[in-house]
């Protein structure tokens, strides 16, 4: 059996950035939004805890600029674009699963729905999750 792959996943921003520590058992090991300014702290305190060699960038907005950074910072790393259109619509059907909606906001359609906080982690998550599905 192949050993656990632990990987890093961004969901780029140009103020925040959705942000994830997964594993190839597809379990969340640590899921948050943060400022872009404080993605290098926040990667090298996840290398603290976990033993991880991939950061996967989703491509999109501030990404080329995130990765100029990320291969600054952190040469030992492989970093992967990957494609993160619609990506934002997943997420917010994640974050709804995560929180589903209680009481009279049941009845409006999940389209028109919009999470109360920022939701740019489960982008992040579903970003891991597409790098291990097409990885297998």
């Amino acid at each position: 059996m192949p050993e656990e792959e632990i990987i890093i996943a961004i969901d780029p921003g140009t103020k925040k950035c959705g942000y994830a520590v997964v594993d190839s058992n597809l379990s969340v090991l640590q899921r948050e939004v943060i400022p872009t300014e404080e993605i290098v702290k926040a990667i090298e305190n996840s290398l603290n805890i976990y033993k991880i060699d991939k950061i996967i960038l989703g491509n999109g907005t501030n990404c080329k600029s995130i990765e100029e950074s990320l291969k600054n910072h952190f040469s030992q790393l492989k970093i992967i674009l990957i494609e993160e259109k619609f990506s934002t619509l997943g997420a917010r059907k994640k974050y709804f699963e995560a929180h589903p909606p209680q009481g009279i906001f049941k009845l409006i359609p999940l389209s028109l729905r919009v999470p109360s906080c920022h939701y740019d982690d489960f982008a992040a998550v579903l970003l891991a999750e597409k790098y291990f599905r097409n990885s297998s």
